[in-house]
């Protein structure tokens, strides 16, 4: 098991292949999925198993599972890509299921696992973008140190972007 980084109350790991359930399930309630992009369940299958091999060394991007460190039980998920403006930046994203929303999880795992790929990249440029109405992201987002940067467009829809000042 590669884990990611860790923190007191949760561990970031890769997923395992028999994980392929809990990460297609969460993308089965409407409250988890209201500011995600619509993807069918065999596009969401590709994606998960894209992401259960280790990146290379030396590369921070990556899907990972979020674990709750008491009992194993699944938060959610969280990633890092390349930023799709062309910029170099890299993107950090997240999904929890709703049961774990409001709980500082979201920060905890943000702070986590900025810190460990800075330790890796440390030139790395951080960025994030919401939907305008996700007010909570947004507020982790700024917890995390991002500053509100105007809008992005991504696929016809107009998103708050936010960016890392280092």
């Amino acid at each position: 098991m590669t884990i990611i980084a860790e923190t007191p109350r949760l561990t970031i790991r890769l997923f395992k292949p028999l994980e392929e359930k809990i990460y297609l399930d969460l993308f089965e309630d409407e409250r988890v999925t209201q500011y995600l992009p619509n993807r069918s369940r065999d596009e969401l299958r590709m994606v998960f198993f894209e992401y259960l091999n280790p990146a290379p060394k030396g590369n921070v991007t990556g899907r990972w599972g979020v674990f709750n460190n008491v009992d194993k039980d699944f938060i959610g998920l969280c990633l890092l890509r390349p930023f799709d403006d062309g910029s170099g930046s890299i993107e950090l994203g997240y999904v929890f299921r709703h049961k774990y929303w409001g709980k500082g999880l979201a920060s905890e795992m943000g702070e986590a696992l900025l810190k460990q790929m800075l330790k890796i990249k440390p030139d790395a440029h951080f960025v994030a973008v919401t939907e305008h109405g996700n007010v909570p992201s947004q507020r982790v987002l700024e917890k995390l140190g991002m500053k509100r940067d105007g809008n992005y467009v991504r696929n016809g829809i107009d998103l708050a972007f936010f960016k890392m000042d280092r």
